[in-house]
């Protein structure tokens, strides 16, 4: 049962980062948009984020918060679980850090749930007898 909410967890990260980058415009990302209402740059604040910003970077991010618990799920190991909740932390600082540019990088910050269900899934992992 741990695996299969490990693989929800990478599924959740991968379709919310996706939604959320796909569903945004450029008044969500850029501060200029959201102070005045209009920015200086080559595009307007009701642009779409992806037509503006691109797919690929979008795609990145989302593998970025899909594979800390892809890796716990593969593996199976507390340790293991324990590395994944650390590098969503750490993904979830950066985004955290983040939150001012013109980037996907700020959607980073949905690591955050991400990291609480899964220190709490680490926490009540059992542990397997090598063999």
């Amino acid at each position: 049962m741990t695996r299969a909410i490990w693989w929800a967890l990478a599924v959740v990260a991968f379709a919310f980062s996706v939604w959320g980058g796909a569903s945004s415009s450029m008044a969500d990302f850029s501060l200029e948009c959201s102070k005045i209402g209009e920015s200086r740059s080559f595009y307007r604040c009701d642009d779409r984020a992806v037509d503006v910003l691109g797919v690929w970077p979008l795609v990145v991010v989302g593998l970025l918060l899909a594979t800390p618990p892809v890796v716990a799920a593969l593996a199976m190991r507390k340790w293991v679980s324990w590395c994944a909740v650390a590098a969503l932390v750490g993904l979830s600082i950066v985004g955290l850090e983040n939150w001012a540019s013109i980037s996907y990088w700020r959607l980073l910050y949905i690591a955050v749930p991400l990291a609480i269900l899964g220190s709490i899934l680490a926490a009540f992992q059992r542990t397997v007898p090598r063999p």
